[in-house]
């Protein structure tokens, strides 16, 4: 499923979309070591799907904050935290944008990465959705 185009995106923002729709929303390889490690339970995996929103919406609500109120701090720690969450569940967008939002803030591309804090926003919509219809 395409991630939704917004008409108040800038060129910038338009083409970190584009450049993130062709990563996967889940890794099915991740999907997969999950389903082996709960020897093929689905309800453990389905439990371990089901922790992840709680913490990664916190995680969401700081780095919205962070971008408000532009505190740099909080963006690379929420992202990083993000990051490792969503690796832990084969989010693997979700992954490599809070990643390449952390790197633009240790590379000082600060602009950068207050505009991916939107992408991430987006992207984990769009997962969050893909999740419950699992």
């Amino acid at each position: 499923m395409p991630t939704p185009k917004l008409n108040f995106m800038n060129n910038q923002t338009q083409q970190f979309l584009k450049k993130y729709e062709q990563i996967k929303l889940l890794d099915e390889e991740t999907i997969s070591m999950l389903n082996e490690f709960a020897s093929g339970n689905p309800e453990i995996v389905q439990d371990i799907l089901d922790s992840f929103e709680p913490e990664a919406i916190k995680l969401m609500e700081e780095i919205k904050i962070a971008s408000e109120n532009k505190d740099v701090q909080l963006l690379k720690t929420a992202a990083h935290s993000l990051s490792g969450i969503s690796g832990s569940i084969g989010a693997a967008r979700l992954r490599q944008v809070a990643t390449d939002t952390e790197n633009a803030i240790k590379a000082e591309n600060l602009n950068e990465a207050f505009e991916l804090s939107e992408i991430l926003s987006l992207t984990f919509d769009e997962l969050i959705v893909l999740l419950k219809n699992m």
